[in-house]
């Protein structure tokens, strides 16, 4: 029932202002030159009588005319401003301005939860973006997906077979066209379990219902191969977002991002040991008196840089420690995992050690390895929930 080329409902179904303008135009002022007239005298004929015996005089009918002048330039020099032939067009209220951004930002909040729904599967919060006439369409297969039920079985077919499946979405523009609707533009990219990966380009009417933005209609069209070249750095795009594990004497947090251009996927680790102490055992308790922990975690912080090295033709790591160590990595994929192995360098020199990291679901990660020596003192080896994108 899936096809990955459809992937706004299976994708994006899972997305900037105006100004204003014053004034006239030499153009506009050219045209009201054009319409000034020469000032003309008010024609006068002579009430007397010719004297007798002498022929009558020609009455002046017209008076001579003046030389022209315009009316600009008659009133140049002078306090009072010449007249508009075309009145100023009144800029857009504040409050209207406020209440667009105020909208926009509504829309980004519901598609930021839309996107974290998709990415925990879970397919009621999803539809619940949607409202109950909404409906998406495949302009390249002219595929209609209407009401929310459907949108409901087409989410729930896609998770059960892929469990993996994550999205991502780049809105590019939001246009209100009214207070309670709005259209959306974006792309969407979909990165399925297996590494593949398909986008599309988007357009989406927004409606406000109950206060709040739905999803009334989606158009969107694949985004060519052509145009999405598949690196090899890709294999790791799931690994970017905040990650935290709170375990028994530490709290260990991971955040991963694109440097710019995406040539490079930059990890920041801070572990921070728990220095509260664990009450004694009462009285009659099984436990053993005393007993310490297995390790001291000590504080540390790692900047940690992933990319592609051409001429080794692996993945290849760089690990600084804030305590001035540092090491480099190379990152081999085994099935569903990864291994790595990491070699000191300066002082650490002729020191190694390893690990392996199994993504565990759509948010989970497990780092496996060694819990001492050069380990230790670089990435925290431990279990991590994704908290953030």
């Amino acid at each position: 029932m899936i096809d990955r080329t459809w992937t706004f409902v299976a994708v994006a179904a899972g997305g900037m202002m105006m100004g204003g303008f014053v004034g006239c135009s030499s153009a506009d002022r050219e045209l009201g030159r054009a319409r000034v007239e020469p000032e003309l005298s008010r024609p006068s004929v002579s009430r007397q009588r010719p004297p007798a015996g002498k022929p009558g005089r020609v009455p002046v009918v017209i008076a001579d005319p003046r030389p022209y002048r315009d009316s600009a330039r008659a009133v140049a020099g002078s306090r009072q401003e010449p007249r508009r032939l075309v009145p100023a067009l009144p800029t857009r209220p504040d409050a209207a301005a406020a209440a667009s951004s105020a909208a926009a930002g509504g829309i980004r909040d519901m598609l930021t939860s839309y996107l974290r729904s998709f990415n925990r599967h879970d397919s009621s919060a999803l539809v619940a973006h949607w409202s109950a006439s909404g409906e998406s369409v495949d302009l390249d297969s002219g595929e209609v997906t209407a009401g929310r039920e459907a949108v409901r079985e087409v989410f729930a077919a896609l998770f059960a077979e892929d469990h993996e499946a994550t999205i991502d979405i780049d809105v590019q523009s939001i246009r209100t066209v009214r207070a309670d609707v709005a259209v959306v533009d974006g792309t969407s990219r979909i990165t399925f379990g297996d590494g593949d990966r398909a986008g599309s380009r988007f357009s989406a009417v927004v409606v406000r219902q109950d206060d709040r933005w739905l999803l009334e209609s989606v158009r969107e069209s694949a985004i060519t191969a052509a145009a999405d070249p598949v690196r090899p750095l890709d294999q790791l795009a799931w690994l970017v977002g905040t990650w935290e594990d709170v375990g028994p004497g530490m709290t260990a947090t991971t955040r991963c991002f694109w440097s710019a251009g995406q040539a490079f996927l930059i990890r920041t680790h801070a572990v921070e040991a728990d220095r509260t102490a664990e009450p004694r055992p009462e009285a009659g308790d099984g436990r053993i008196p005393g007993l310490l922990p297995a390790a001291d975690v000590a504080d540390r912080e790692v900047t940690e840089i992933i990319g592609w090295d051409p001429e080794s033709q692996s993945l290849r790591s760089w690990i600084f420690t804030s305590a001035g160590r540092f090491a480099e990595g190379v990152w081999e994929r085994d099935g569903d995992a990864w291994k790595v192995r990491i070699e000191g360098r300066g002082a650490d020199t002729g020191r190694a050690c390893g690990g392996t990291v199994v993504r565990v679901g759509a948010d989970e990660v497990s780092f496996r390895g060694e819990t001492s020596g050069l380990a230790a003192a670089l990435v925290p080896v431990c279990d991590f929930v994704r908290i953030a994108r």
